[in-house]
């Protein structure tokens, strides 16, 4: 297969190699077999990512969901921005790279598959004719099923899960026709789930109410309302408490001092940080990690 670049990896990114033996099982499974991911993840806000490959033995794709880069082949070259979709096919010598201005946000995945080229075809990205790159109007109506396939990364990869990533996949390239045709309902509502993954991805920054609303493309006021009806907290609150959430992880599963989870989740003021956590939990970060060490100690963990 055609590796994945190996840019490394800033807070909020992810990417997932399958292994042969699950790959083998994709071929033969007829579910999969028509098409099946190989490598997929995310690079979030990719400073100096950039790829040149001159053999390229299966099919990719790259989802701009913020920022811009630009892309070459033999036939084509342009830029790609944010609801944009870039389809490179197996066997095409390419080079792409994140604009060093305003750097790229993409969802990609190296994929395979009988049938490839049917799909192709369906979404209206013939072989030897027109451009490789897609424009979607409602383009976050496909975060909810990319959400799920990268979740999966975080779970032990069975078989099973391997069949479900590779379904999820078919119904992303499948759904692409009908968000090129949709207009976007300029606001009107927005949906949870694929609001819960900006916010996921930038659990390392600081973000404010302007920034969650721009992001939905509706107004603070009225932003801030469907969202308390949704979920009956404030945005900034919610966005705190997920926060809290991956530090009681990062607590329980890594060695980092108190400082560098805070630093991490995007909290410059440890001190901030731990009064926080407190608040939200009812016991300090340092407490909360003996705790913890202790029932592992009292269960045989340790």
């Amino acid at each position: 297969m055609s590796q994945p670049s190996h840019w490394p990896l800033p807070a909020g990114s992810s990417r997932l190699l399958l292994p042969q033996n699950i790959i083998g099982h994709l071929q033969q499974h007829p579910f999969s077999r028509n098409l099946y991911p190989i490598a997929y993840g995310h690079y979030l806000h990719a400073v100096g990512h950039r790829v040149r490959r001159s053999v390229h033995t299966d099919h990719l794709l790259i989802f701009c969901h913020q920022g811009r880069g630009s892309y070459r082949t033999e036939q084509h070259q342009g830029t790609i921005e944010a609801g944009q979709v870039l389809f490179l096919r197996r066997g095409v010598a390419h080079s792409y790279q994140s604009d060093p201005d305003q750097p790229w946000s993409i969802y990609w995945a190296h994929f395979a598959g009988e049938l490839v080229g049917h799909y192709m075809d369906y979404i209206g990205l013939h072989k030897d004719s027109g451009s490789p790159l897609l424009s979607l109007h409602n383009w976050k109506a496909l975060l909810p099923d990319v959400t799920q396939l990268l979740n999966l990364q975080h779970q032990r990869l069975s078989q099973e899960r391997a069949l479900f990533a590779s379904t999820l996949l078919q119904k992303i390239l499948i759904h692409l026709p009908l968000l090129r045709k949709e207009e976007q309902q300029n606001g009107a509502a927005f949906n949870l789930t694929t609001l819960e993954r900006f916010m996921h991805d930038n659990s390392h920054r600081a973000l404010e109410l302007t920034d969650f609303a721009r992001f939905t493309g509706i107004s603070t006021h009225h932003f801030s309302k469907k969202f308390r009806q949704l979920t009956g907290d404030s945005p900034i609150r919610y966005f705190n408490h997920m926060k809290i959430r991956q530090a009681q992880s990062m607590l329980k599963e890594t060695s980092h001092s108190v400082r560098q989870i805070g630093q991490t989740l995007g909290f410059d003021d440890p001190y901030y940080f731990s009064r926080l956590f407190k608040k939200v939990t009812g016991i300090a970060p340092s407490a909360y990690r003996q705790e913890y060490a202790d029932s592992d100690k009292l269960t045989g963990l340790e």
